[in-house]
């Protein structure tokens, strides 16, 4: 119930230590199984670490790896450090593990037929990795280095050269001239006088679509491919399954194929079945389409209509409103009222103002008879008179 580990995870010290070295107890109780080597119990959280890895080299030992075909190294395995064990990481884990997956292949018969390949120590100088991606262009060569072919010779100008003398070993930065001459007539190289003329020689023009030609020509030479190598396990492996992989993938496509002529020959079956509702579905589309069109033409008349309804119901409405204005100001009583209401106060104010002056004159009047003397008296008695009959006058047409 494990999630799959990446190839690096037992080679450098995870976040967690304790869940890598939980992880790698656990894959070598697995292995244990697989290698006939009887059941190692996983250690639980509380469990000693020591006396877990010990429990595990006692299982080692008991298994005696490295013994036939199995993995190698068992007396290399069971000296491994017990610290390096307890780490979950590292060369000890990593010895450990290989040989227990070599064991358990070995067992089940994986290996069969194979004999462990003796790998010889190389004892030339290694050549330097090439990138096989990388992309080789006009700039990039003239860059690295510069070739002048000139009556057979070749100059090569390197980065790297060594002082003589006493400062033997150093590196020098300036630029070394390497000559070498075409064959003669003999067969024998030039001698100083190419050197001469390699040193002599200035600069040439090139043609740049020449260069670029001759470049394109030799990019694919420069591509270095590298050799299957034999001592690589996984070839031996992928050859042993080949066969029965093959054999299994080739059954695969023929049930596939005939499964796929049935579903054709069915397919076609059925469609000869229904061409008549075929047809039939294909002509209630088409009138259902065309409903549809006429549905929306329709419905954009119906909302132009509505439209238009709307805006004369709102002019309706207006007259409507100016009609009860209008009436309501036709049947209102109110302003005549208020004009009969004036007519009276002005007819009391009338009467009132002829009262004052009547008094007024009174007044005066009674005043004349003072100072004129018994003539005076007999006007003022006949003004009286005629005071009185005004003031009866007033009252009666008021009682009317």
């Amino acid at each position: 119930n494990l999630k799959p580990f990446h190839r690096f995870y037992f080679t450098i010290p995870a976040a967690n230590p304790n869940e890598q070295f939980y992880h790698f107890t656990t894959l070598f109780s697995w292995l244990l199984t697989k290698n006939d080597g009887g059941q190692f119990d996983t250690p639980g959280q509380f469990d000693d670490p020591n006396a877990t890895v010990a429990n595990m080299v006692a299982k080692l030992k008991d298994l005696e790896l490295g013994g036939g075909g199995g993995g190698g190294g068992g007396d290399a395995i069971t000296n491994i450090p017990l610290n390096k064990l307890k780490q979950g990481h590292g060369d000890g884990v990593l010895a450990v593990l290989l040989a227990l997956v070599d064991g358990a292949l070995w067992k089940s018969g994986s290996f069969a037929g194979f004999q462990r390949a003796l790998h010889k120590v190389d004892e030339y100088a290694e050549e330097a990795e090439v990138d096989e991606d990388a992309e080789v262009t006009a700039e990039g060569v003239e860059e690295e280095q510069e070739e002048e072919e000139e009556d057979g010779v070749v100059v090569v100008v390197g980065k790297r050269a060594k002082r003589g003398g006493d400062d033997e070993g150093v590196d020098d930065d300036r630029d070394e001239v390497y000559v070498g001459a075409g064959a003669g007539a003999g067969g024998a190289p030039a001698g100083g006088d190419a050197r001469t003329k390699a040193e002599d020689a200035g600069p040439k023009k090139v043609d740049l679509t020449d260069w670029r030609l001759e470049v394109e020509r030799v990019t694919p030479l420069l591509r270095v491919q590298i050799p299957n190598d034999n001592k690589d396990w996984r070839i031996h492996l992928i050859s042993a399954s080949l066969i029965s992989t093959r054999t299994h993938l080739q059954k695969l496509h023929t049930e596939i194929s005939t499964q796929l002529e049935k579903l054709s020959s069915r397919e076609k079956y059925i469609n000869t079945q229904f061409e008549q509702q075929t047809d039939q579905h294909r002509i209630l589309k088409d009138t259902a389409s065309e409903l549809k069109q006429k549905h929306v033409a329709a419905s954009a008349s119906v909302t132009e209509l509505t439209r238009a309804l709307s805006g004369i119901s709102e002019e309706l409405d207006a007259v409507k409103a100016t009609m009860d204005d209008i009436g309501s100001g036709m049947t209102d009583s109110k302003p005549l009222v208020g004009v009969k209401q004036g007519v009276v106060k002005l007819k009391a104010e009338v009467k009132q103002m002829d009262l004052r002056v009547g008094v007024i004159q009174h007044t005066l009047l009674h005043a004349k008879l003072k100072t004129k003397g018994p003539a005076a008296n007999e006007a003022h008695n006949m003004m009286q008179v005629k005071m009185k009959e005004e003031q009866h006058t007033t009252e009666l047409t008021q009682c009317k």
